[in-house]
């Protein structure tokens, strides 16, 4: 973990990518679901959750690969890009097709864009890790 000047553990950030495919879908349980399991994940790891700069594609489907094109997914690279989140920030999403529907090479495309850039991924409902030296 990062520490700072006076030689202090800082928290690496995490950030929670909410997406489900249907607007109906907000009605069920898919919210409350994958916001909890952000939430104890981060607190089990130590990681400190950014609850202010959130990603969240409510309605938004990942079959077409829209998600990572135009939607918070692509705002939450942009973010990356110019130095909103910081490499060494993690990436919480329930499971690996909320980041893409889209064939395996391409998504696989999508999430090594991601890890490329520093961020470690992990999907919450197995608890794995991705990161650019282990995929």
């Amino acid at each position: 973990m990062p520490m700072n000047s006076t030689n202090t553990i800082i928290p690496h950030k995490a950030y929670s990518y909410l997406r489900f495919s249907t607007p109906e879908q907000l009605r069920g349980d898919s919210l409350r679901r994958q916001t909890t399991m952000a939430q104890e994940y981060a607190a089990r790891n130590g990681l400190d959750l950014d609850t202010e700069l959130t990603f969240h594609d409510l309605g938004v489907s990942a079959f077409k690969g829209l998600n990572a094109e135009s939607g918070r997914l692509a705002y939450f690279k942009e973010a990356v890009e110019v130095g909103l989140v910081k490499p060494g920030s993690y990436l919480l999403v329930e499971a690996l097709d909320r980041l893409s529907r889209l064939t395996p090479l391409k998504a696989l495309q999508v999430l090594s864009g991601i890890l490329e850039q520093g961020i470690t991924v992990v999907t919450l409902n197995d608890g794995k890790t991705y990161t650019a030296e282990n995929l």
